[in-house]
């Protein structure tokens, strides 16, 4: 499967969806007094190849930020790019690219075609 900016733009779309699942049990809310919080996780981390520096983008990319955002994340920067969690770190865009991968070998599909389809029809 080869990274193309329109599966970029579908590993961008599935990271917002898993980083929006974050949830902190101790977390407390001082303007409503609500305990437990569920956030969006805040940052998009990856590097940036020309000045080999760590990028953080806080906010996410999807089609509501397309013109903010979608040009910044490219197929090179989307397997650099990695949540951070203390010293631990989680290559997300390297992830969902390898879960893409294996889905398309498992059912015979592809998503350069599905993607394709998809704009096609104009369900951006």
């Amino acid at each position: 499967m080869k990274l193309t900016q329109k599966l970029t733009d579908l590993i961008c779309e599935i990271e917002y969806l898993i980083g929006d699942q974050c949830y902190n049990p101790n977390s407390y809310d001082g303007y409503t007094g609500d305990e437990g919080c569920s956030f969006r996780y805040p940052v998009y981390t990856y590097t940036d190849k020309s000045t080999d520096e760590l990028v953080k983008i806080r906010g996410h990319v999807n089609k509501d930020f397309l013109g903010t955002y979608l040009g910044i994340v490219t197929p090179e920067l989307v397997r650099s790019m990695r949540y951070k969690f203390g010293s631990n770190h989680l290559y997300i865009g390297e992830a969902i690219y390898s879960v893409l991968g294996m889905l398309e070998k498992r059912y015979g599909i592809c998503f350069e075609e599905l993607e394709a389809e998809h704009l096609r029809k104009g369900n951006e």
